[in-house]
């Protein structure tokens, strides 16, 4: 079932709201704060300018991640995937018009390579994107407690993501947050490419 295009959950702040959905008015914004806060991963893939933001906006499902605003402004957003729909939907039809085939095709061979299905009790952090002066005040923290009342709302019991060995500060938040670490990752072959050698499964089993 989609959320109303109102909803919000609780305010993290008294100016910080946070949504369960991406408003329509803020895709754009969305696109250019994804592409820079999860720069290792998908400027490799879309590379960067317009023409990324453009190709990042035409796989978003509005309805998959909860967000954060002050004064009408996006300030981070947290993409959702789960078992039957996700955040960035992106296909060979959605990648074409701007990459042509050929750099569609190689372009979905890297997103796969990174792409988890999650199983059909789990919630996937699919990105924790959020504005560096915003950074250490608690909307990051905020996002993921917002998804862990929308999971537990949609019969989900865990949620598990993937943090990278160049942000040891954000493994550093989710263990703090009851997070344990599953395995390790590596990306080889693609190390070099994506500024990242390995990551670190984590999960939190909900309540």
């Amino acid at each position: 079932m989609m959320p109303a295009e109102n909803s919000r959950t609780p305010s993290l702040t008294p100016t910080i709201q946070l949504l369960d959905h991406l408003p329509d008015d803020r895709v754009d914004d969305a696109a250019a704060l994804y592409l820079s806060a999860l720069a290792d991963k998908l400027v490799p893939v879309y590379g960067v300018g317009p023409r990324a933001r453009q190709a990042l906006m035409c796989g978003f499902n509005r309805h998959m991640c909860i967000t954060a605003e002050e004064n009408d402004r996006l300030v981070g957003i947290l993409g959702i995937q789960s078992a039957v729909a996700g955040f960035m939907n992106v296909t060979i039809n959605t990648l074409r018009p701007f990459y042509g085939t050929f750099g569609s095709l190689w372009r979905m061979a890297l997103l796969a390579f990174l792409h988890y299905p999650p199983m059909a009790d789990e919630a996937y952090i699919d990105g924790v994107a959020v504005l560096p002066e915003y950074r250490g005040r608690g909307v990051g923290t905020g996002l993921i407690a917002a998804l862990e009342t929308w999971a537990t709302g949609h019969g989900l019991s865990i949620i598990r993501l993937e943090v990278v060995d160049a942000n040891p500060r954000a493994e550093k938040l989710y263990r703090r947050i009851g997070f344990k670490a599953v395995h390790a990752q590596t990306v080889w072959p693609f190390g070099t490419l994506f500024g990242f050698q390995s990551s670190t499964v984590m999960v939190k089993t909900l309540n």
